[in-house]
């Protein structure tokens, strides 16, 4: 999905922690070519949209997670009233938690079973090989674009 183009109900959370990173008022994390990887929404349980790239240029994406609705058999969402989880066969590629006065703390991010090297720990926020850590984001349309 297009930067322009997202979901009528995509409601972004006021403040997200990723790692060490504080990001307050913010659109969308991460944007590639003007596509959007990875949205979370407000919602009970959090509302998770993910699209991952189908060629080697980033120029074609697929669905795979709309609204927490999984396309693929092998990636499975986990919802909870406050917690959302989505794993692939092998691994983990994100749990977050709806925490007090509606903050979303991003506890594991991992695209890179999508080919995207984007993954996050408890320290910090790691792309491409920059790693963002006690960093303060705010009233942006995106925190990173790649192009």
């Amino acid at each position: 999905m297009k930067i322009n183009g997202l979901p009528s109900q995509y409601k972004p959370y006021e403040k997200i922690i990723l790692g060490t990173n504080v990001i307050e008022n913010v659109t969308t994390i991460l944007t590639i070519k003007g596509h959007v990887p990875l949205l979370i929404g407000q919602g009970e349980p959090p509302k998770i949209w993910l699209y991952i790239p189908t060629d080697n240029f980033g120029t074609e994406w697929y669905p795979l997670i709309k609204d927490n609705f999984s396309s693929h058999p092998d990636v499975k969402v986990i919802a909870e009233k406050k917690l959302v989880t989505i794993k692939t066969s092998s691994t983990t590629v994100l749990t977050c938690l709806v925490g007090d006065n509606n903050k979303l703390n991003i506890l594991k991010l991992d695209l890179r079973p999508f080919g995207l090297d984007v993954y996050s720990d408890e320290k910090s926020l790691k792309v491409m090989g920059n790693t963002l850590s006690n960093n303060t984001f705010k009233d942006l349309k995106v925190v990173i674009g790649i192009d």
